[in-house]
């Protein structure tokens, strides 16, 4: 008992020793910058950044980018059929804003980037209406961006030279939530709908091999290759704002649709 009443003296008497010490030497107390400074570190540590957890599957698809990726998807899907022109009008497009991110971030690599795209591409769940106020709000001011978006839609919806009902709605339902004006909008359907409605020249056997820059007899892989070679060649710039005066219809359209014509000419001559 006697021992535990010595040891509880000691304690009281180190604590008053350190009591009286803190009185009387004010720089040994810490102050309150300090404190404060302790107390951020503190909460620094504990912070979470609410952006280095989002992977970049996510960064990329909530851009305008991979919106407008997204919206691709809705009108390529919408009919249930995927032609020859638009499939590559699709991956010409991919891969020029996987370039284009490319460009725009050190940390991202083309094929890492152009992966994550088709799979956006194939799995867009989102409605039209959801995808295409986000793609209005990051366009802010870029009316210009936004028509030629639209007009885009409209060329990737013709590659097949028809214009579908389903695609009809969406592509009108996209132009009105992103506030295209009637008088814009109408300009570049008549366009197109003057243009399809025309009726396509028969393309020979001959002039077929001209229009695709190939030799009378080659096999039809370089026929398919040069295909591919001229459809990414004339396929439409969207990205860039050196081409939003340009029109597609007067840039692009007639041109890919005689490659296509002539693609679909040998296709048919070789199989025989």
């Amino acid at each position: 008992m006697e021992i535990l009443i010595i040891v509880a003296i000691i304690v009281v008497a180190i604590a008053f020793y350190n009591f009286r010490d803190y009185l009387y030497n004010p720089s040994s107390r810490p102050k309150i910058e300090e404190i404060e400074t302790q107390s951020q570190v503190r909460e620094y540590e504990n912070y979470e950044d609410p952006y280095k957890s989002t992977s970049k599957e996510d960064k990329i698809k909530r851009s305008e980018l991979g919106i407008l990726t997204s919206l691709m998807s809705k009108v390529a899907h919408i009919d249930g059929d995927f032609c020859p022109l638009e499939k590559e009008l699709v991956r010409n497009t991919l891969e020029d804003i996987a370039q284009q991110i490319t460009l725009q971030s050190a940390t991202y690599q083309k094929e890492e980037i152009l992966a994550i795209l088709y799979d956006i591409f194939k799995n867009t769940t989102e409605e039209v209406e959801e995808l295409t106020y986000a793609y209005a709000e990051v366009t802010k001011g870029q009316y210009k961006r936004r028509l030629k978006l639209v007009e885009y839609l409209l060329m990737l919806a013709y590659a097949d030279s028809k214009l579908e009902a389903k695609e009809q709605e969406v592509i009108l339902d996209i132009a009105a939530y992103l506030e295209i004006e009637n008088d814009d909008f109408n300009k570049m359907y008549d366009e197109f709908a003057e243009f399809y409605a025309k009726e396509s020249s028969i393309v020979s056997v001959d002039r077929a091999y001209e229009i695709l820059e190939t030799q009378k007899g080659a096999s039809f892989e370089e026929v398919k290759k040069n295909y591919k070679r001229l459809v990414r060649e004339y396929h439409p710039d969207i990205l860039h704002h050196k081409g939003l005066e340009q029109s597609i219809m007067e840039n692009a359209n007639a041109k890919l649709q005689e490659i296509n014509a002539a693609y679909e000419v040998l296709k048919e001559y070789y199989k025989n």
